[in-house]
């Protein structure tokens, strides 16, 4: 599972990675036809990403590689999932994570 640590600014390339559980045990996701990753900036800014299954998502864990230009504030930024199918959205709590400057480190 990614940490989400020790990422700077234009940093990409990258996997992130993001369980989805309940009561602790990894929800089957298999069956989802959507999946996102939702990156919210230091500024508020939120931005959708396609994510993808790390394995089949049976393991309700989904993964995105984060490209150049996504990644382009120091701060506190946020990421969750969002999954969706017929009849059901399943959101995840957020994550936070910190970005700095590269000479902030």
């Amino acid at each position: 599972m990614a940490t989400w640590t020790d990422i700077h600014i234009n940093d990409y390339g990258w996997v992130g990675k993001l369980a989805l559980k309940q009561d602790g045990t990894a929800v089957d996701i298999s069956n989802y036809t959507t999946r996102q990753f939702i990156f919210k900036s230091p500024a508020g800014v939120k931005t959708p990403k396609t994510a993808t299954f790390d394995t089949d998502g049976t393991d309700g864990v989904l993964k995105y590689t984060v490209e150049d230009g996504l990644i382009n504030e120091s701060g506190n930024w946020y990421v969750q999932a969002r999954i969706s199918k017929t009849g059901a959205v399943l959101t995840s709590a957020e994550l936070r994570f910190n970005v700095t400057n590269r000479l902030d480190t």
